[in-house]
């Protein structure tokens, strides 16, 4: 049997520092930074928002143009343990609608209908929606205004 030679040991000695130095050094890495799938976001087109114990998802305006028709596309979540009445709508033309205790509304045309009589803004800018609760007081944001450019919205802008 013969022993390796003092050189063969030495290169295996130095391959398994440089793995063990570059291992720590990749694992050092995640290490500093924060996990970005932690944090909360709004996934798509439109934009979030919380109001007490309620959660309004992806809200966004629908139009086909300044001054025409729209509707009010996204969810609300109640995570209450009582129903809650809420309202939204755009500089007093606003729906009001009843949302149950742990359970999410889908708004929109195909399931609980925001039909605003006219929008003021143009598809592509910002607009204020306002929400209410009838529990958690309110609040207004800037959503998008979108037309039917995008496939998925093309069938659910209401027309004049």
């Amino acid at each position: 049997m013969t022993t390796p030679s003092l050189r063969t040991t030495a290169v295996r000695r130095a391959a398994a520092l440089t793995l063990a130095a570059s291992a720590l050094t990749l694992a050092g890495c995640s290490a500093t930074n924060a996990v970005t799938t932690t944090k909360a976001y709004a996934a798509s087109d439109g934009v979030d928002a919380t109001l007490g114990s309620l959660s309004f998802g992806n809200l966004l305006v629908l139009s086909a143009a300044k001054g025409d028709p729209g509707t009010v596309l996204g969810s609300v979540t109640n995570a209450a343990t009582s129903k809650a009445t809420v309202t939204i709508g755009i500089a007093g033309d606003t729906a009001t609608l009843s949302v149950p205790a742990g359970a999410t509304v889908l708004l929109g045309p195909d399931h609980t209908a925001v039909p605003l009589s006219s929008v003021s803004e143009p598809p592509g800018a910002l607009i204020t929606l306002d929400l209410a609760s009838d529990a958690d007081g309110s609040t207004s944001l800037q959503v998008p205004v979108l037309d039917g450019t995008f496939a998925q919205y093309a069938t659910l802008v209401p027309t004049p």
